[in-house]
């Protein structure tokens, strides 16, 4: 009864955030013909699964957890060794019951009012990828990373797209505290693909794979803020200094990157011994490096109290080894749950020398090996190792995986995809018990592992080049990772390094962060060089347009994080490909370096160098037809429809607003986003006509966000001279709420001050000619209360 208790708790805590999925898809879905199972998920997504032994697989897979959808209608027709398929989008058919090739297997499926067909074994060069690994090395878009090329995504130009899951691992449930643990898949000869035919339709094929492959989980709010990194060794008054020196300067910042000079490397050591497994002694650590950061928990302690986040970087590939001060407890506690080790088992570590019992290799030492799949190394490790640290105050972990991409005591598990499924869920089942609003969210910062790393939220893309061709390409791959759901892509603002070290150039700096204002994590960070600085007030000529991009990310918190829960609502993540909303339009395919930001904003990157004649640099823009769009730059309405080449001076970033849309914005001078505030400002762009926004709310760190939030309606309507804003009561409720709220409308576009009124009094109003905004201040009110304002212009 015990064991069965701790499974059924381990499974619920680990599905507290995907709590409906499933894998075993319902008995009326499920068509069988010989040797071959299809499963009807949607009107246009099938499993199609075929095995030489008859026996179909009902677990989890990696990528694949939920498949308990409603039914949708579909008939089946049956004539001696056929069977035909037929929902009102598509329609398989499937002849004898061997293995499936392109003479037994077809689907028919609607694209553009037509039919289009799949039959296994097809081109899939119409496919619009999905994301990579890691860009360590990238120069551009010519030179992505020789090992880790783009993996296919499920949207596709041809309309259709497959995943096959055959090779993946299986995720089975366990009487365990986890809940369940990663298992190969039976022997034997199998076929296990799903293809999604949604012609398109790339909105609606997404929102299904997050069905079938889980929810993307809504990260901390205090992630959309500033993160500062560095590749340095800082002493612990430095980086203090440092965190000081930011909010002294009123500069808004909400996490703290220490890299990996916060352990121990050992650097003498690791010039002349390898571990068992070739890696240098240091790059893997848990010891805290004690000359530098002399008292861990009360430096944790102190960065907290500025209201900072913190993160430290581990390369785990390794595992541990005798010099840690965690060996003895760790060793203990892994033997203590398992027989399943037939390593030596007296390391130690003393006079200066690595010596164990046991016959190691000449000029090696040896170490625990990493087992990230073994279940009772992963207990060990979490409990002896990992959790000790978090109780000093740890908030999150950077886990740099860079090492050999599988298993080597599992064949073909991927080891990225499995370390990031474990520090996860280890979040999520560290609070079973606690109610949920109660329960921080978890979060890791990671690299892509494949299909379905979407579940464990923010990845690290890794030490690109410092290039212009670098900034250029970065709006495509973030975006184009959306279509595997993987949209929150953080990158080294600034780029990581370069071949041939010269000292940070301030141009190419400020235009990287104007870019990271519109990426989903604003992330400064580089390679141990003292030539690249990466503070921004080191760069006098340049600060003010550094802070500018600072300060506007801030701005555009509560819109980010509006966005941010639609991706978990609905899989359409914060930045997204032009053919998302253009799917007929060929320019929507070809101008990659735009993207849409959100609903209601056009980014674009300035990805080339002022001309020294002008001061400007170029950047050229669509704008699709039938939209109308405000230059938030140049203070101007562009008509869609339309190509146009743009400039920029160094102050200015280049960003678009829908004509008439609705944002909402932070408080002016928001200093992180942490601290509760009833304070939001509501910005309208110029525009005729009626437009409607729904503005989230919730705590903004616990796991009760499913349930435990609130939303508020926002409608501006636009007749003749008269603006009408209509605030709605605010609806739900989450802890920690507040009763009223300050409001400030920003109205766009405007060549004069207008007038406000509110319940037949005047409101305040000021305006500047600079930007053409005026803006407009209502008193503070009840949330649960609707407010109406009439500005005449």
């Amino acid at each position: 009864m015990k064991r069965l208790l701790l499974f059924l708790a381990g499974f619920a805590a680990s599905c507290l955030l995907q709590a409906e999925n499933n894998p075993v898809a319902r008995p009326e879905a499920q068509v069988t013909m010989g040797n071959a199972r299809f499963t009807v998920l949607t009107d246009r997504l099938v499993r199609m699964e075929w095995a030489a032994d008859g026996a179909f697989e009902d677990h989890a897979t990696l990528a694949i957890v939920n498949r308990d959808l409603p039914v949708p209608k579909f008939t089946v027709t049956r004539s001696g060794a056929t069977v035909r398929i037929k929902t009102g989008a598509l329609e398989l058919t499937y002849r004898g019951g061997g293995k499936f090739t392109a003479d037994n297997l077809s689907v028919a499926f609607r694209m553009k009012g037509k039919y289009g067909t799949w039959k296994p074994g097809m081109d899939p060069s119409g496919n619009l990828m999905g994301t990579a690994r890691t860009l360590d090395g990238c120069s551009g878009p010519d030179h992505i990373n020789y090992s880790d090329p783009m993996e296919p995504g499920i949207l596709s130009r041809d309309g259709w797209a497959l995943v096959d899951e055959r090779a993946r691992h299986l995720i089975v449930e366990e009487d365990s505290d986890w809940g369940e643990w990663v298992a190969p898949r039976p022997e034997g000869e199998v076929q296990d693909w799903y293809l999604f035919a949604y012609g398109h339709d790339y909105k609606a094929a997404l929102a299904d794979f997050t069905k079938v492959a889980g929810k993307i989980p809504l990260p901390p709010k205090y992630v959309f803020g500033y993160w500062w990194s560095r590749y340095w060794a800082y002493t612990d008054e430095e980086f203090l200094a440092l965190g000081r020196e930011f909010r002294e300067r009123k500069l808004p910042i909400d996490v703290m990157v220490i890299d990996m000079d916060w352990h121990e490397t050992w650097p003498e050591a690791a010039r002349r011994t390898r571990d068992d497994h070739g890696e240098g002694l240091g790059w893997t650590g848990y010891t805290w490096n004690q000359d530098l950061i002399g008292d861990p928990e009360g430096f944790l302690n102190e960065v907290h109290g500025m209201h900072l986040k913190t993160s430290l970087n581990l390369h785990p590939a390794v595992g541990i080894i005798p010099r840690e001060k965690v060996y003895p407890a760790f060793v203990a506690d892994y033997l203590s749950r398992t027989d399943d080790y037939d390593g030596p088992k007296g390391y130690v570590y003393q006079g200066g020398e690595d010596i164990w019992n046991g016959p190691a290799k000449a000029g090696y030492h040896a170490s625990v090996p990493y087992r990230m799949d073994q279940e009772a190394w992963a207990d060990a490790y979490f409990n002896s190792v990992i959790h000790p640290l978090e109780k000093q105050g740890v908030d999150f972990w950077w886990l740099d995986w860079q090492q050999y991409k599988e298993s080597r005591y599992v064949p073909g598990l991927s080891n990225t995809f499995w370390i990031n499924h474990t520090f996860f869920n280890d979040k999520v089942r560290m609070n079973r018990g606690k109610a949920a609003e109660d329960a921080p969210r978890p979060m890791i910062y990671h690299r892509w592992g494949g299909l379905g790393s979407h579940r464990y939220q923010l990845g690290f893309s890794g030490d690109t080049q410092i290039k212009w061709e670098v900034l250029g390409y970065l709006p495509y791959f973030t975006a184009t990772a959306s279509n595997v759901g993987y949209g929150y892509w953080g990158h080294d603002l600034g780029g990581h390094w370069m071949p041939k070290e010269e000292p940070t150039e301030p141009e190419i700096y400020t235009r990287w962060l104007q870019y990271g204002v519109f990426s989903p994590i604003f992330k400064t960070h580089s390679t141990k060089s003292a030539l690249f600085e990466r503070r921004f007030w080191a760069f006098p000529t340049h600060y003010e347009y550094m802070k500018d991009a600072l300060e506007l990310r801030y701005a555009l918190s509560p819109y980010i994080y509006d966005m941010a829960r639609k991706a978990y609502d609905t899989g359409i993540s914060l930045c997204r490909p032009m053919y998302y909303e253009y799917p007929e339009e060929d320019k929507a395919y070809t101008y990659d370096q735009q993207y849409y930001f959100g609903d209601n904003i056009l980014a674009a990157t300035v990805c080339e160098p002022m001309a020294p004649a002008t001061g400007l640099a170029s950047r050229t823009v669509w704008f699709p037809a039938k939209t109308e769009w405000y230059d938030m730059a140049h203070h101007e309405l562009v008509k869609g429809g339309e190509v146009r080449t743009l400039r920029y001076s160094i102050g200015q970033n280049c960003w678009f607003v829908k004509a008439g849309a609705i944002l909402p914005l932070a408080e002016e001078g928001i200093q992180n986003l942490q601290e509760p505030t009833n304070t939001l400002r509501i910005y309208i762009a110029p525009g005729a006509g009626k437009s409607t926004y729904t503005h989230y709310e919730d705590d903004g760190e616990s796991q009760a966000y499913p349930d435990r939030y609130a939303t508020t309606v926002i409608t501006k309507n636009v007749s003749g001279s008269t603006c009408t804003v209509d605030i709605a009561a605010r609806q739900g409720s989450y802890k920690g709420m507040s009763a009223d709220r300050a409001l400030t409308l920003v109205l766009g576009g405007l060549d004069r001050k207008p007038s406000a009124v509110l319940d037949g009094k005047a409101l305040e109003c000021t305006y500047d000619a600079a930007t053409k905004e005026a803006t407009v201040r209502l008193p503070v009110l009840p949330a649960a209360s609707a407010a109406r304002v009439n500005v005449k212009y």
